[in-house]
């Protein structure tokens, strides 16, 4: 009776993907603490829907380093020991199950090449990772449509399930933006989109009690990372600067910037310059940061620009506010070509 109990609290404190495939979605975004079991999650079933319905699955990276063969020869060690009489094997990017073909790993920066091989028995996708933390990677040119490309190669105008898994370093990542997507907050963990869209933010307490006993857990309880690694809070998303601008704010000047389009608003009585996306359409004065994102009646920003002065001299001094943490972190990158 007691490893029954036991059991069923070490059950309760890892994730598990039921609750999602009820809402039966196209597209779910899993966003969740590091070692909740996420990946184990989708991996279990796939496992059973191959073993009871041989259905096949594709696993998602971005980068071909990351699907290598020495790097995919251990993809079943951590969930063999639930299915003790079932033989797993990994071949190069090739998933085999009873010595059946069961799946594939794949990179998303090499999925155009395969447009030309069809996936009738693929029944569901992971995309592992798919919001980068800050380092040496970065995203692909155009990343969400290079998914949508290689979905449509394997989907084939099939219904084909795909879970999306990250741990929570930002909102600001390019899948929410193409998107629209605004993840749950507080007490709501799961939130569904256009009916096809689901996202859910775990929120596990047992999993948060249990790492806060460890003596990891008591070194980083109380600090930005604790938050994020026991908690589920996003990582790079604090909320500071972040502020809605004050009803005595006046239209400035508008900045485009990787084809996003803000406004910049400010209010002389508090000494602040806002940035929103709040956009006054009638204002003549628009900067293009960048060669790309330059249009008709607009100017291409320069060091001398008035403007931009009194921007980057406000942002000196912290009188910069943003009107969410989404804009904040979009306009983070902004402010290295204004400051250059």
């Amino acid at each position: 009776m007691k490893q029954n109990l036991q059991c069923e609290r070490d059950k309760n404190m890892y994730y598990e993907i039921g609750k999602a495939l009820s809402y039966n979605c196209l597209f779910n975004f899993i966003v969740g603490m590091r070692g909740v079991g996420k990946t184990y999650a989708f991996k279990r079933w796939a496992i059973q829907d191959f073993l009871k319905n041989k259905n096949e699955f594709i696993y998602i990276r971005r980068y071909k380093t990351e699907v290598t063969a020495q790097r995919l020869k251990s993809f079943f060690d951590d969930i063999q020991a639930e299915f003790p009489i079932v033989n797993f094997k990994v071949k190069g990017n090739m998933f085999y199950i009873n010595d059946e073909y069961a799946g594939q790993a794949q990179a998303l920066s090499t999925g155009k090449i395969l447009k030309s091989i069809p996936f009738p028995k693929v029944s569901k996708i992971c995309f592992d990772e798919f919001i980068l933390d800050k380092g040496v990677y970065h995203y692909l040119q155009d990343e969400v449509t290079n998914f949508l490309e290689l979905y449509s190669t394997i989907a084939r105008l099939r219904d084909v399930v795909v879970f999306f898994l990250s741990n929570a370093y930002t909102i600001s990542n390019p899948y929410f933006d193409y998107f629209n997507i605004v993840p749950p907050y507080g007490n709501k963990t799961i939130k569904r989109i256009n009916n096809e869209i689901l996202v859910e933010v775990i929120k596990n307490e047992e999993y948060t009690n249990a790492a806060m006993k460890t003596r990891f857990g008591s070194i980083i309880n109380g600090t930005a990372y604790g938050k994020y690694n026991m908690e589920n809070d996003f990582l790079r998303d604090n909320k500071n600067f972040v502020q809605k601008k004050t009803q005595s704010a006046k239209y400035y000047f508008t900045i485009l910037y990787m084809n996003n389009t803000y406004g910049i608003w400010v209010d002389y009585k508090e000494g602040l310059i806002f940035v929103s996306r709040d956009i006054d359409e009638s204002c003549l004065i628009k900067y293009a940061l960048t060669n790309s994102d330059l249009q008709p009646n607009m100017l291409l920003a320069v060091r001398k620009s008035i403007c931009l002065q009194t921007l980057r001299n406000m942002y000196n001094v912290g009188a910069v506010r943003y009107e969410s943490v989404k804009i904040k972190n979009e306009f983070s990158n902004a402010f290295k070509l204004i400051r250059a």
